[in-house]
């Protein structure tokens, strides 16, 4: 037993010696990863156009020439914001306009005979009241305007604003002979305004009167307003190829005609939807993925897509209300790998305060 023993011990040294020092076992990688609860959600399904802000035609007052005339100096120019009763332009009678104040003024001696007339025959019983009212309504009507007419035969007028607002265009220039009738100025109301929307002939198909509708200025930080489809023109435009959306603006919300606008029409509501933000979905040959924080580990999850909302996509398969989706970190994650959440930023989850 003495001379084993020790010999044993010997053996157990020279194997410890030959077995070099014990092999260590790689750590598994960890990723930090931000997650955010699934939401659930109305989502409005939205079709995207682009425009400009018109004037509303209901708005606008068009300046007439009364008779033929030469136009002497223009006194304002588009885009001017006129009071009621400025000036202009200033026109003066042409050679020619002296026909006109006598047809005027023919027309004006037979209407009052006409309402003699009528007097007439309402004592004869052979016409109406009413018959008599129109006829001395309309006697009245042309004999002032032969009377305008001719104060201003010879002499040069100023044309003034009907009523407040923006000059919008001016339709002749300095020293034309403009005949009568023919269209000088127009003026529009500032307040009174409305979005041009083009959109592809498909996409119109689908909108329909009092559709929701925003619209932003193109330009940063410019206007914004929310309104209603008052019309949906499907005639495709020769020009632009595209159908034409007619939406209300409100006043006093910064919009200025002939501004480019941004509409956002909406089409659909989709209650109660499962949604993702865009940043947490990755594609691959086998369609959409997003991946799933479960138990400390990222769980990657095959999900179908419905509408897209802004910021956010509709998920009709692969996710439930109470997931949360990794939206940072996600792009070098695989099925499984182990995860560790960091806090959220501010800008993950802007889409869930917005909607």
């Amino acid at each position: 037993m003495h001379l084993i023993y020790p010999a044993a011990i010997g053996l157990i040294a020279f194997a410890t010696a030959c077995s070099g020092p014990a092999e260590q076992v790689a750590d598994e990688p960890v990723a930090e990863i931000t997650a955010t609860p699934v939401i659930v959600t109305d989502l409005k399904e939205v079709i995207e156009g682009f425009g400009v802000v018109e004037f509303e035609p209901s708005g606008q007052n068009t300046i007439a020439a009364e008779i033929e005339s030469h136009v002497v100096e223009i006194l304002a120019s588009p885009g001017d914001a006129v009071s009621a009763g400025a000036p202009v332009m200033r026109i003066s009678p042409s050679s020619g306009a002296g026909l006109e104040i006598a047809t005027a003024v023919r027309d004006a001696s037979n209407a009052e005979a006409a309402a003699a007339r009528s007097r007439r025959l309402r004592a004869d019983g052979l016409a109406s009241n009413a018959d008599v009212e129109a006829a001395e309504t309309n006697a009245r009507d042309l004999s002032a305007r032969a009377a305008n007419l001719q104060s201003r035969a010879d002499a040069i007028s100023t044309v003034s604003a009907p009523a407040a607002g923006v000059i919008d265009q001016i339709f002749i220039a300095q020293g034309d002979l403009v005949p009568a009738g023919s269209p000088l100025a127009r003026i529009a109301s500032p307040d009174s305004i409305r979005a041009r929307i083009g959109v592809e002939i498909e996409d119109a198909l689908r909108l329909k009167a009092g559709d929701a509708a925003s619209l932003n200025a193109l330009d940063k930080g410019g206007a914004a307003d929310e309104g209603l489809i008052r019309n949906v023109d499907r005639r495709v435009d020769p020009a632009t190829r595209m159908a034409t959306v007619l939406v209300d603006l409100h006043a006093g919300h910064g919009f200025a005609a002939g501004e480019a606008i941004r509409a956002e029409l909406a089409v659909d509501i989709k209650t109660n939807a499962i949604a993702a933000p865009r940043k947490a979905i990755f594609y691959d040959e086998n369609g959409a993925h997003v991946f799933v924080a479960v138990n400390g580990a990222a769980e990657k999850r095959a999900i179908d897509l419905g509408i897209i909302s802004g910021d956010l996509v509709e998920v009709t398969r692969g996710l439930a209300p109470t997931d949360r989706v990794i939206v940072e970190g996600g792009a070098v994650l695989s099925d499984g790998m182990k995860i560790r959440e960091t806090a959220m930023t501010d800008s993950v989850g802007a889409a869930d305060k917005s909607q």
